[in-house]
């Protein structure tokens, strides 16, 4: 059954489902819901004999069903967890024959945190088949960044502290939308804060360390108001991150494509939004577009266009070389301010 982050955790709670599968690119949510699951179903002080946990790389079909079939102590549930099961490796018949039948004392819990479903593949396709028409499949993608900031204002609150949404809105675009890191940035905040605290943009840029995208679009800034200084600075903080050079390009080479088409956008008289529905790679970051539209304002399309044949030119040049990568790049930060003056 297909359901909502709020109806999962009202079905988990009533005992609504004993089968579960839980995937998708935000680890954190699979794991908590694995973990809640594990919560309701077997009572605190019962863990040792009603919560079994098994590696999906090194289970065998066969284990899976002893466990699962076995009676709970002294409860009428227990807890199967199975983490990064790979159903079409082993005995994949058993497994679903399995999972067709969960009894009503076991609750089975299967949680991809790095193994993820496979199209393509007959066995992935009738694993979460089954989990659907038995129990529930749920996939975890990545929250946008307005939904991310909200959880983060909650869970400030919840912490005895307060973070502004917008703030916390500002957290995710320096630090990236990954639950994981977000969440141990939040919690090192609000120690920081202390009880009752505030949370300021200026201690998430004192204490948070940003991710490439967001050290990057500072790059493009400085490279963009003729910053030269700035600029080679911030290269070289990259350098010493030890971050790759292709990737630095790749999200410089980003940077400039917004400007790009933004810019255009602007001409047609097309705002931000049916651009970000144009280019479904924006959904959820439609900020980038608003900036972009802001910051091409005074700069021409021949101009940007010059700007991106230099990068174009600095990746063929950066794959196909064997010299020195960041010299490469100093002298591709040196071209696009001098294209820019």
């Amino acid at each position: 059954m297909a359901m909502t982050e709020t109806q999962l955790k009202e079905t988990i709670k009533t005992g609504g489902a004993n089968l579960y599968v839980f995937y998708g690119a935000e680890g954190y949510l699979v794991e908590q819901y694995a973990r809640m699951v594990a919560r309701e179903t077997v009572e605190e002080g019962f863990d040792a004999f009603n919560l079994q946990r098994f590696d999906g790389q090194e289970v065998s079909a066969a284990e899976l069903e002893d466990a699962v079939e076995a009676l709970p102590l002294m409860t009428d549930r227990k807890c199967v967890l199975v983490r990064d099961l790979d159903p079409c490796s082993g005995d994949t018949d058993r497994l679903l024959r399995l999972m067709e039948g969960v009894p009503d004392s076991c609750v089975l819990v299967f949680w991809q945190m790095t193994v993820q479903p496979d199209s393509r593949k007959n066995g992935w396709k009738s694993f979460l088949k089954i989990a659907a028409d038995k129990g529930v499949a749920m996939k975890f993608d990545r929250k946008d960044p307005s939904d991310a900031a909200k959880l983060l204002a909650g869970g400030a609150k919840r912490r005895g502290c307060r973070l502004d949404v917008g703030d916390a809105y500002y957290l995710v675009e320096q630090v990236g939308n990954d639950l994981n890191l977000l969440i141990g940035e939040l919690d090192k905040l609000c120690a920081l804060a202390g009880d009752g605290g505030e949370i300021t943009k200026a201690m998430i840029d004192a204490a948070c360390p940003k991710n490439l995208e967001a050290k990057v679009f500072d790059l493009s800034k400085a490279i963009l108001y003729r910053r030269r200084q700035e600029a080679f600075d911030l290269l070289y903080q990259l350098r010493v991150r030890r971050e790759e050079p292709v990737a630095v390009l790749a999200v410089l080479s980003g940077a400039f494509a917004d400007l790009y088409r933004g810019k255009v956008a602007s001409a047609s008289g097309m705002p931000a939004e049916a651009l970000a529905r144009a280019f479904k790679s924006y959904k959820g970051k439609e900020w980038k577009l608003k900036n972009a539209l802001r910051d091409s304002a005074r700069i021409s399309v021949d101009t940007l266009r010059n700007c991106l044949e230099i990068l174009a030119e600095t990746d063929t040049t950066l794959k196909l070389r064997s010299g020195d990568e960041w010299v490469l790049l100093e002298q591709t930060v040196a071209r696009l301010s001098e294209a820019l003056r």
